[in-house]
């Protein structure tokens, strides 16, 4: 992978042949979950093109035939997937429906929920969204995902130009344009999503689930709070804390326990990456939440079977030999 700096905004060329290897740089580059399965007779591979700012990122992705889904629902991913079909066909499932992607088309998938895409080879460019950006705008966006949106005309074709451009001035972006680029295109994917037509209303029986999803994206979106809490998550949300406990009451993991795996499963990505290898142990576990880095060397070793210093080794061995 090499990297460039133009400005404030980071790019980066990388190609992988092993989906382990895409997945941790698309956690650390776009805070995006993924698990990337390629069949034995079709090896992996990917060639990514990846721009992130303070607000935005984005990135060009050319794919060899593979399967893309989500973690543990909630689990690591905090930014929508907002994708432009720029060559080849993808399947896309999520939420009860299926839709079938083809050049010039948009879709949209929320990696906080269970979704799943199978493709051929593909060329695509994607956009990472903040997800309460758009739902200040559109608070059902819920109903817009795994739906094909016309990029080639109408309001559609607003938002492919959008993307078009950004590509074209990647190199050129500085902080300030691409911030205000990242400001607009909730306004712009909004004016897309007009295109289509939603008549169906959230079914009360989801309201549990709903409640459990707007949980899991403020733990998310605050994991970095060292002073996270039941009861600072419960007002984030607007719920009691009494009320949060008993939705999480027949899972078998907490919600605490929750907060506590993703935070280490966030260092774990960090530490795997050689461009974090600038920052300390304890910088990272400062950074994703804990105050006390003996206690997250416990932790991590627990979680994982390995310290975070024989983690880190072991990564960059393993990042050398390839």
């Amino acid at each position: 992978m090499t990297q460039v700096q133009d400005q404030g905004v980071q790019g980066s060329q990388y190609s992988a042949q092993c989906p382990l290897s895409f997945q941790q740089h698309m956690e650390s580059m776009f805070s995006v979950g993924l698990v990337v399965r390629s069949e034995d007779e079709n090896p992996f591979e990917a060639t990514i093109s990846a721009y992130r700012g303070r607000k935005l990122r984005f990135a060009s992705l050319r794919f060899s035939p593979h399967s893309t889904s989500s973690l543990a629902v909630g689990q690591r991913s905090n930014r929508l997937l907002v994708t432009l079909q720029k060559e080849g066909v993808a399947l896309v499932h999520q939420d009860g429906r299926e839709c079938r992607v083809e050049a010039g088309d948009i879709f949209m998938v929320d990696p906080q929920r269970q979704f799943f895409i199978e493709t051929g080879e593909i060329l695509t460019h994607s956009v990472y969204l903040e997800p309460e950006e758009l739902r200040n705008l559109v608070p059902d966006f819920d109903h817009y995902t795994a739906r094909v949106i016309n990029g080639r005309q109408g309001p559609g074709a607003l938002f492919s130009g959008l993307l078009d451009g950004m590509f074209r001035l990647a190199s050129v972006l500085n902080e300030e344009t691409a911030d205000r680029i990242a400001e607009s295109l909730p306004y712009v994917l909004t004016a897309a999503l007009s295109s289509l037509t939603i008549d169906q209303p959230v079914p009360p029986s989801r309201l549990k689930q709903l409640h459990k999803q707007r949980i899991l994206r403020y733990m998310q979106d605050n994991l970095r709070d060292s002073d996270l809490s039941a009861s600072s998550i419960a007002a984030g949300v607007g719920l009691s804390t009494r009320y949060v406990y008993e939705l999480f009451s027949d899972e078998e993991e907490s919600l605490m326990r929750r907060v506590l795996r993703s935070r280490l499963e966030r260092c774990r990505a960090e530490l795997a990456v050689p461009m974090a290898g600038g920052r300390s142990i304890g910088e990272i576990a400062y950074y994703w939440g804990f105050n006390d880095v003996a206690h997250f060397s416990r932790a991590f070793r627990k979680q994982f079977g390995v310290s975070p210093r024989e983690y880190r080794q072991q990564q960059a061995t393993r990042h050398i030999a390839q």
